[in-house]
């Protein structure tokens, strides 16, 4: 892929594991609550979810949610409980509330979630994501 800058130009991309039922649903939350529209989302398997972790630096085992989004002329992703808080903030509305969680450090933040996103795919099967038609355009498929 190419035109990594060009791709994040038009707003952030959500990565999410294509084989991780919370994480389907996540994604399936984020598209019923969100009010912007403007979010994209690719599966971190995916060959752009391959790329923009490669530049970004973000190693292979890490397999949850990634925010991507382009910011001072350059990629910027956020892991972990960051992604979290990064998509909290992007839905908006009283979800926002969730953004209090920043006052917890982040190595505490990030401890709960790795703990979580270890068990995660025993609490929630695979789910399967049917996009309507509309939303179907804000998946990266390639």
């Amino acid at each position: 892929m190419t035109g990594t800058a060009e791709l994040l130009a038009a707003g952030p991309i959500l990565l999410y594991d294509g084989s991780c039922g919370v994480c389907s649903r996540t994604v399936q939350w984020v598209l019923a609550h969100e009010r912007a529209h403007t979010l994209r989302f690719a599966p971190l398997e995916s060959a752009v979810g391959q790329e923009l972790r490669a530049r970004a630096g973000i190693a292979d085992d890490v397999d949850s949610l990634l925010w991507m989004e382009q910011g001072a002329g350059q990629l910027q992703a956020a892991t972990h409980s960051s992604a979290a808080l990064r998509v909290v903030d992007y839905v908006g509305g009283p979800w926002r509330l969730l953004g209090a969680l920043r006052i917890v450090p982040r190595f505490l933040r990030d401890a709960a979630y790795r703990a979580f996103a270890r068990v995660r795919h025993r609490v929630a099967a695979q789910h399967c994501l049917l996009p309507t038609p509309e939303e179907r355009a804000r998946f990266i498929a390639t």
